[in-house]
């Protein structure tokens, strides 16, 4: 159960650092609609985080400590859409750790439900993000066709 309980510490603090950049970009998002979504999962992501501390047997700030000099800190000069790149990131951070856990052999199904829950909502949670990220920028193939389509001025 050592082991186990090793491995439940570090996924809480992926579903931290998703928590706070989905916190980052929430506070930056221009739709108030979006902005209600990326709190609201921004809430789940920090349940996650609490849960897993929990059952990590960590309790308050000491769940979410990380070494010095290991503290990403979100691209708030990059606007809305580098926020939304770096929560995508951070999500599918979470997620592969959580299928990486699932992929090992677990005694607790309680836990199993949890973890294949939370890493549902994670992957979820990055598609949905991409998409947004996706919605911001014009495509790098449209933007080079339509360059290579207007004659060269002489």
């Amino acid at each position: 159960m050592d082991a186990l309980t090793s491995s439940l510490a570090p996924l809480s603090r992926h579903a931290e650092r998703c928590a706070e950049a989905l916190t980052a970009v929430a506070a930056a998002a221009s739709d108030p609609q979006m902005r209600a979504e990326l709190a609201h999962r921004a809430n789940l992501q920090h349940c996650a985080a609490t849960e897993l501390a929990a059952r990590a047997g960590q309790q308050g700030a000491q769940a979410h400590d990380v070494p010095d000099g290991h503290r990403e800190i979100p691209p708030f000069e990059a606007g809305e859409p580098g926020l939304l790149e770096y929560a995508a990131q951070q999500a599918g951070r979470a997620a592969a750790a959580y299928g990486a856990l699932l992929r090992e052999p677990l005694d607790d199904p309680e836990l199993r439900l949890l973890l294949a829950h939370y890493y549902r909502g994670a992957t979820e949670l990055q598609r949905m993000l991409e998409q947004r990220v996706a919605d911001f920028a014009p495509s790098y193939e449209s933007g080079r066709v339509a360059r290579r389509a207007t004659p060269p001025l002489h």
